[in-house]
């Protein structure tokens, strides 16, 4: 399920899309996420766009990033992002291979 999310983070972001899909309740969904994942569907959401949206920042632009993962407006993914990793997305686009290591 979690490659099915991560493929269609932007696509499909609600519960209620995904419940619908995969033809269960929002809440059995709800239940079945928090079990196999340890947290609520909204954080695996987050984590799962925020780690894709790592990838794509190698190649695209930060405004389509944030489109791309889902985020309503690029500082609602500068801000997520910010919290998340200590840096914005630009200042991480721009890293050097030296902070890789």
């Amino acid at each position: 399920m979690l490659s099915a999310l991560a493929a269609r983070a932007r696509i499909m972001t609600g519960p209620a899309e995904w419940a619908e899909r995969l033809h269960i309740s929002v809440k059995t969904l709800q239940r079945d996420v928090e079990r196999e994942f340890g947290m609520p569907y909204s954080k695996v959401r987050t984590k799962l766009r925020l780690s894709t949206s790592r990838v794509l920042l190698e190649t695209r632009p930060v405004a389509e990033v944030a489109h791309r993962v889902g985020y309503s407006s690029p500082s609602a993914f500068i801000s997520a992002f910010t919290k998340k990793y200590g840096c914005t997305p630009g200042r991480y686009a721009d890293r050097s291979p030296a902070m890789d290591a």
